[in-house]
């Protein structure tokens, strides 16, 4: 087992993809609460070996870092809407509301996901309807929330998305295993989808993003499946863990996938770009929790677990 290198000053909640790495050495994960007040963002800067709290939150769905070419904001998503933070967290640059007329109040509604169209300058947020909210960005203080673009048919929330820049296209990826295309229809913000890739064997994916010219989706029943983007042919799937896959980091510059999932196991993944075979390039038992996060870094990679403060620092051969 990898032991703990550090800890952050709470434990890590069970979310998917409980933990992001941004350009500059942050990491970041939720650890959230039902009660006022007890909520957070918590942060560990891998560079000085810092860890402090971050941003009070109570149920955020999902975390990231997006960089912007002109800065990396935090990117924090919960049912009030998503909050966009400095890198570090400690200054709030804007806010997107949730806004929705609907009286259905068994329904959980919130923003899932977020990804950056940097051809536009467009933030994309997922929600749990099946549409998309676009924010347009020019600098950290200048944010501009566009119109809301709706599915060309009807379909279930999503659960993640991507900008794939091989395609040009915004992917997002819904709860019943289907994988849409989108893209900015008036050049003003209003996207539309134009491809569809049906539900397959496989449902309830956390995570897709683009490596290479290809998409690579994770299902929770623990299967990796990579599509050639402008075919959208499957080309590999992958048995990846043998419970519930939790979380995914790319690196694409070494054309690795990194993966974690409730069976414990760090997996890495090498991937051929040319002929897009894959090898288990490294694999270990990182603890005997539920794993809920993975991040990329220069050595190795960084994991979390539920309800443990610790993050545990695996090197990769």
């Amino acid at each position: 087992m990898a032991a703990p290198t550090t800890n952050f000053q709470s434990s890590v909640s069970l979310l998917h993809n409980n933990l992001a790495l941004s350009t500059n050495g942050w990491l970041a994960a939720a650890h959230n609460s039902v009660n006022a007040g007890h909520g957070k963002i918590m942060l560990h800067h891998m560079p000085s070996s810092t860890t402090r709290d971050g941003p009070e939150v109570n149920q955020a769905t999902s975390v990231r870092f997006l960089d912007l070419g002109f800065g990396v904001v935090l990117c924090v998503s919960t049912p009030n809407g998503t909050n966009f933070y400095s890198e570090d967290g400690t200054t709030m640059l804007f806010h997107v509301t949730l806004v929705d007329p609907s009286q259905d109040a068994e329904v959980l509604k919130h923003h899932q996901g977020v990804c950056f169209v940097a051809p536009s300058n467009h933030i994309v947020l997922g929600l749990w309807k099946g549409s998309i909210t676009t924010v347009h960005v020019t600098a950290l203080d200048r944010f501009q929330t566009l119109q809301e673009s709706a599915p060309q048919s009807q379909t279930v929330g999503i659960s993640d998305l991507c900008y794939a820049a091989c395609v040009n296209r915004v992917v997002t990826a819904h709860h019943n295993g289907e994988i849409r295309y989108w893209y900015d229809s008036q050049n003003g913000g209003q996207y539309a989808n134009d491809v569809i890739i049906p539900p397959s064997l496989y449902q309830a994916p956390v995570h897709v993003s683009s490596l290479g010219p290809r998409l690579v989706v994770a299902f929770g029943q623990g299967t990796i499946v990579l599509y050639d983007a402008a075919s959208r042919d499957c080309q590999i799937e992958i048995s990846a863990h043998a419970r519930w896959l939790t979380g995914i980091s790319i690196r694409e510059d070494l054309s690795a996938i990194a993966s974690v999932g409730e069976d414990t196991a760090l997996n890495v993944w090498q991937i051929d770009a040319t002929t897009g075979q894959v090898g288990l390039r490294h694999s270990c038992v990182v603890s005997d929790k539920l794993l809920t996060g993975v991040a990329f870094h220069g050595t190795g990679c960084a994991v979390t677990a539920y309800d443990t403060d610790e993050i545990f620092q695996v090197a990769v051969p």
